[in-house]
């Protein structure tokens, strides 16, 4: 009989006690990671780089909305540089060719919401944007090959390994299959 009688009150207390520390203890721990991870990743996300060898800013921002793609990260720090004075006498165009393009996307945007769906439309605004981001990768194509033939066979040499990197591949290593 004396198993069926209950414990002391003392014995009640104590264990919804460490129930509730072990409660707080796990949900510190949890808010400390979260923070840690949050501060981690804006450090590392926001370092002031863009890639491995260059900051944001203005000029990447150009040199982007060139179309260069893969290119773009292949230009060393130094080389971004000097694409602002070579992007300066295209900035007229460029910035019409970009208002052409936001012109574009807000009528496809009206085009999207109205009730029938309009196809030629639709088709007629997609083709203004195709244009206005073609007429763009001129521009920088045309920038981008007087740069590369203004290189010396080592900077090209260069360039080349960097935007093989770019791509996913060792420098100088062919792809399985090639």
């Amino acid at each position: 009989m004396t198993d069926l009688q209950p414990p002391p009150p003392e014995e009640t207390t104590a264990r919804p006690r460490r129930r509730w520390v072990r409660v707080v203890l796990v949900l510190s721990l949890a808010a400390n990671l979260a923070v840690a991870g949050l501060v981690l990743g804006a450090w590392i996300t926001h370092d002031g780089k863009r890639g491995p060898d260059g900051p944001r800013g203005e000029r990447d921002r150009i040199v982007r909305e060139l179309g260069f793609g893969p290119y773009s990260r292949a230009i060393p720090r130094e080389g971004r540089e000097g694409m602002k004075a070579a992007i300066e006498p295209h900035r007229g165009a460029l910035r019409a060719n970009r208002d052409a393009l936001r012109g574009a996307f807000e009528a496809t945007l009206t085009t999207l919401r109205s009730a029938p769906f309009d196809r030629a439309a639709m088709a007629a605004q997609m083709a203004a944007q195709r244009d206005a981001i073609a007429a763009n990768q001129k521009i920088g194509h045309e920038i981008l090959l007087d740069r590369l033939e203004a290189m010396t066979p080592e900077q090209r040499t260069a360039f080349a390994d960097r935007l093989e990197r770019g791509l996913g591949r060792e420098p100088g290593r062919k792809k399985k299959g090639d």
